[in-house]
């Protein structure tokens, strides 16, 4: 695996994205591609700007994390960060992370698609359990209606206490499946594994794509030695998650 480490732009969102917290408290307040939730906002307002509020979030995270992550966890129980990003800086981003890939002009326009569902930007927030510092997740959310785009846990690397076996890809592919058939967003034998992956410690990132498109649509992220789902990325998360891993670490087949 191979470190790009001059694209700061690209380590920081890839950051981001893995739902790594301390990296909220890091970023100079100058730092262009991210800016922090206004705070001073009611907390009785529900919308603003065409963007959900800031208690919507709140809200709308911890219903993510309880649902993926079979916990029971109240607003209350939470700290909360939140970052946002709009359109075009979404669009930077995936600018810098195809940089030097021989990439033709305009190739923007191969994911008009998936950009036009993300016209009001993106929130990341990181979540930490007020009773456990190290339960700690990044949730990623359309900024308009709220669907959740992205989801992991922050210790999705940290090895079991008692492992049985190493999966092998296979087996991690078996998993995914049936994550995907209890997420119900796709219909079953909608979406296809597309043979590539990608390893971070022991975190394998699976991509999968719809059957009659070459475009991915979803990424499913598995700790190979307990098995467990520990996060997944939809949509124009997953394209962007699939070229910052080419960048950063290489995508095996």
């Amino acid at each position: 695996m191979r470190m790009i480490a001059t694209l700061l732009v690209v380590s920081v969102f890839s950051m981001l994205l893995a739902g790594c917290g301390g990296i909220y408290s890091g970023i100079p307040k100058n730092t262009v591609m991210v800016k922090k939730i206004n705070q001073d906002k009611p907390a009785e307002e529900v919308e603003y700007n065409g963007v959900l509020s800031e208690e919507s979030v709140k809200t709308l995270s911890v219903n993510a994390v309880n649902k993926y992550f079979g916990h029971n966890l109240s607003v209350d129980d939470i700290l909360i960060e939140t970052t946002s990003m709009n359109q075009q800086q979404i669009k930077a981003v995936l600018a810098d992370a195809t940089n030097d890939m021989k990439m033709k002009l305009g190739f923007l326009v191969e994911y008009k698609e998936q950009l036009s569902e993300v016209a009001n930007g993106i929130y990341m927030s990181t979540i930490v359990n007020k009773y456990d510092s190290e339960d700690v997740y990044g949730v990623v959310m359309n900024a308009k209606d709220g669907e959740v785009v992205g989801l992991s846990t922050v210790n999705a690397e940290k090895r079991p206490t008692s492992v049985e076996k190493k999966y092998d890809i296979a087996g991690m592919v078996a998993k995914a499946d049936q994550f995907i058939v209890t997420m119900g967003d796709f219909t079953q034998g909608q979406l296809e594994w597309d043979d590539s992956y990608y390893l971070s410690g022991y975190v394998t990132e699976l991509y999968y794509k719809k059957k009659d498109s070459d475009v991915v649509e979803l990424s499913v992220l598995i700790n190979a030695l307990s098995g467990e789902v520990v996060g997944f990325y939809k949509d124009i998360m997953t394209i962007l998650q699939l070229w910052i891993g080419k960048r950063m670490y290489g995508i095996s087949k």
